[in-house]
């Protein structure tokens, strides 16, 4: 079998040693997952202790939350570091981390949109950093209640593959709930595509995923911008293995009761993601010579109302 950490490999008790950085929703749920590992955090709060309900139905009857614990990291040799922060974080983050990061076998970055992956590879080569950079996509569901509590939303599957290829990849033992993906690239441009759609129309009706199917209005708007997204998509000559208008009918229906990321951003007034959405969108668009009008609007509708926050 070919070996391809360049560092200690996992730990004698046959643990692997993994970092998750930036403990929010979704890094909670990641730490979660890995917590039967040698499990390490890094957030600001330099928290130790970490809860999880994980009755992902409204209908159960009674609620399980599930508390673990994980050591804060101070630069130990590690299998992975996942980098779950906001995507303009990224480069931040790593920069925080830069005097440890030769001790990282492999930085897989989970998150949201597209370009911070190009970002962090030109990073990492810059400062000579030997870590194998992996990406990852998530369909799993986490959103922080309002009293604080993380709560595991929605099942899915979290798919990771590294950015280079590498015909070594398979030998790579993957965190725990994750599965290996040839072709990573295609899967995030999957997702893209339906975050293009998903997102700014659920912030710019303020709406759950599911409304914008339940209106003559908003289902107006999202198959105006299902077929904008798609005609992108085929001129870009980027790949997705379903229809795009008909998937992301499929995902509002499915996550009916979810609010999208873009949303709680707006309805807490942080900053979103669009920019590594429908900016990486509109940045290659305008790269080809192509226009969109509806993704270009609502981009800077909402980019409007961040500025005056």
């Amino acid at each position: 079998m070919t070996q391809i950490d360049n560092h200690t490999p996992q730990s004698s008790t046959g643990r692997q040693r993994i970092v998750v950085a930036g403990v929010g929703a979704l890094g909670t749920l990641m730490a979660w997952h890995c917590r039967s590992q040698t499990l390490f955090t890094h957030n600001r709060r330099q928290q130790t202790r970490f809860s999880l309900q994980t009755s992902a139905s409204a209908s159960d009857v009674t609620t399980t939350v599930d508390t673990f614990s994980a050591k804060p990291w101070q630069g130990e040799v590690v299998d992975w570091l996942i980098v779950t922060t906001k995507a303009a974080a990224t480069i931040d983050i790593l920069s925080d981390l830069k005097d440890r990061l030769n001790n990282t076998s492999r930085i897989l970055l989970l998150q949201n949109g597209m370009g911070q992956q190009a970002e962090a590879s030109a990073w990492l080569t810059q400062n000579k950093i030997n870590a194998e950079l992996w990406v990852g996509s998530s369909t799993e569901g986490a959103y922080r209640a309002d009293n604080g509590t993380v709560i595991y939303a929605g099942k899915g599957q979290t798919l990771a593959g590294r950015w280079q290829h590498s015909t070594e990849d398979r030998e790579a033992q993957l965190p725990p709930a994750m599965q290996l993906t040839t072709d990573i690239k295609q899967v995030l441009h999957e997702k893209l595509a339906i975050n293009a759609i998903i997102n700014p129309l659920t912030a710019h009706h303020g709406c759950r995923n599911g409304e914008l199917l339940a209106s003559e209005e908003k289902r107006r708007d999202f198959k105006a911008l299902s077929a904008e997204v798609a005609s992108l998509f085929h001129n870009l000559n980027w790949k997705t293995g379903f229809d795009i208008t008909q998937q992301a009918t499929k995902v509002a229906e499915a996550t009916a009761k979810n609010q999208s990321s873009t949303l709680q951003d707006v309805l807490h007034q942080r900053p979103t993601e669009l920019p590594y959405i429908c900016g990486y969108l509109l940045k290659h668009a305008q790269q080809h010579g192509l226009s969109a009008p509806l993704t270009e609007q609502l981009y800077q509708s909402i980019s409007a109302r961040e500025a005056a926050w």
